[in-house]
């Protein structure tokens, strides 16, 4: 037998693990269960904390986003004015902005 990954071995990508969608399932129906009381303790905390609570809970719902690094190669300061205006009618275009 050969040393190394088996071809279409394993769980597909981005099929989620058993254990952690029943996991997932459970907490969600706690909270659902449980919405009318969370929102009343919610609502008791100062200010701050409340606004803390909710930014930590958004983590929750809302995806993180990465960062995006713009690169371009080209030196815009030797380029000449007709050739900067092609280079943004180009951009706009992989952007969809008319």
């Amino acid at each position: 037998m050969r040393g190394g990954k088996r071809e279409n071995a394993g769980r597909p990508k981005g099929t989620p693990n058993k254990k952690t969608e029943a996991l997932r399932a459970n907490v969600n129906m706690l909270i659902d269960d449980n919405w009318d009381s969370i929102q009343e303790d919610i609502k008791s905390l100062s200010s701050k904390d409340r606004v803390d609570t909710i930014i930590k809970l958004l983590e929750y719902s809302l995806p993180k986003l990465n960062r995006t690094e713009i690169t371009d190669n080209l030196n815009i300061d030797k380029m000449t004015p007709d050739q900067r205006k092609a280079r943004i009618k180009e951009l706009s275009k992989k952007l969809n902005i008319v």
